[in-house]
């Protein structure tokens, strides 16, 4: 394949895995692959790359990848390549390559290799198991149990995933607006995940730490469902309005994607829309946001702003990959002990002024937390199940 001027071409890409890329094509790549898109297609086309070559990404291939790199960095007249810190979690040797913005990658080969001795199987994931609490007070667990009928209402016809309830597939019809509505909850631990098919068709995806209350069957005058945490709703389009509500907000849609997110105890909640329309509404106002904004709401000032982001990458988390942006150090430890369900106690010093930005693989915690000492320049350890950060001394 010829390879045109500025453009990544999968020989260009065939190089960068085997190690063979030239200085140009390093820094070609580097900045193909800040689009998301591209990132999509670069993990794909690793898979088939690696499959075709028969090889599994080991030591060798890191060694390669990262020498392309380092002989990139070691030309390159620029020494900080990134204002802000990175953090990016892969289970490949060649997406390490975006590790560099960090700061200087000799230091990330010469301090990773000082937590070889840390096991991280001695670390205590959270034992709480997902709750369906159902309308007579039952409480089940769909990853043990099996819901049965219950009042005429078929709760789940799912068998196959035992993390998806399906309230649908009866054709469990609006009911009557005299009827009085069943309700159920789900509730969702830290290092879980659910989904829940509503009656309506309306997908959700829960994320950890978060539960959801819900009619079994809607009525004819609306669809109202409460919300503590975070959710991504795929909902079903119907005269009848949609309605989230939250402690400090009600969104209400009739059919559309979007994310929101409102958790106990935080001093902020979200809402961010995917396609289509939403309304917001707070105690001082009501206001429709467009795709790829968010509305941000401070519930100390009660103020509320919105921003333009990219909505697809901040939803990731509902396929298992957590995006993190501008958080303090204290609040991306409290993001990744309910992703990966574990408890991490800092004690590092850290100033609440810095920020921090990452992206996080659902089943990699141990590159996940190196990747985070790396970038904080701190130190961990694992006493009695539990992960503590210090400061780097």
């Amino acid at each position: 394949m010829q390879e045109k001027k500025g453009v990544v071409t999968d020989f260009v890409l065939s190089k960068m895995l085997s190690g063979r890329a030239s200085d140009q094509e390093v820094e070609l790549f580097v900045e193909w692959i800040k689009n998301i898109d591209n990132e999509r297609y670069f993990e794909q086309f690793k898979e088939v790359w690696h499959a075709a070559q028969n090889i599994q990404p080991g030591e060798e291939l890191i060694d390669r990848s990262l020498k392309s790199l380092l002989i990139y960095i070691r030309n390159s007249k620029r020494r900080e390549l990134f204002r802000k810190r990175l953090l990016y979690i892969a289970s490949s040797a060649a997406v390490i390559l975006l590790i560099f913005g960090l700061f200087s990658l000799f230091e990330i080969l010469k301090i990773s290799g000082r937590y070889d001795n840390v096991l991280f199987s001695d670390l205590k994931y959270n034992s709480e198991s997902i709750k369906v609490e159902l309308a007579d007070g039952r409480i089940i667990n769909p990853l043990k149990e099996s819901i049965e009928m219950i009042d005429g209402y078929h709760q789940s016809l799912t068998t196959t995933n035992p993390r998806e309830i399906d309230y649908s597939k009866e054709s469990l019809l609006l009911t009557d607006k005299s009827d009085s509505l069943k309700y159920n909850s789900v509730s969702i631990p830290a290092g879980e995940r659910f989904v829940i098919i509503l009656s309506d068709g309306t997908k959700v995806y829960l994320h950890s730490n978060s539960c959801l209350r819900y009619p079994v069957s809607f009525n004819s005058e609306s669809r109202d469902v409460t919300l503590v945490g975070r959710a991504y709703f795929d909902v079903k389009k119907s005269d009848v309005p949609f309605i989230v509500k939250t402690d400090d907000l009600s969104v209400e849609v009739l059919g559309t994607t979007f994310d929101i997110e409102s958790k106990k105890g935080s001093d902020n909640s979200s809402v961010i829309l995917i396609e289509g329309s939403v309304k917001v509404h707070t105690g001082k106002e009501s206001r429709i946001i467009s795709p790829d904004e968010m509305f941000f709401f401070n519930r100390k000032q009660g103020e509320s702003s919105v921003s333009c982001v990219d909505s697809k990458s901040m939803t990731q988390w509902k396929d298992g990959i957590l995006v993190l942006k501008e958080l303090s150090f204290n609040e991306l430890i409290e993001s990744l002990s309910s992703w990966y369900g574990v408890e991490i106690i800092n004690r590092s010093s850290i100033s609440e002024s810095e920020r921090f930005n990452g992206k996080f693989d659902r089943e990699n915690i141990e590159a996940a937390i190196k990747t985070v000492a790396i970038s904080a320049k701190v130190r961990y350890r694992i006493d009695k199940g539990r992960l503590i950060i210090v400061d780097y001394k």
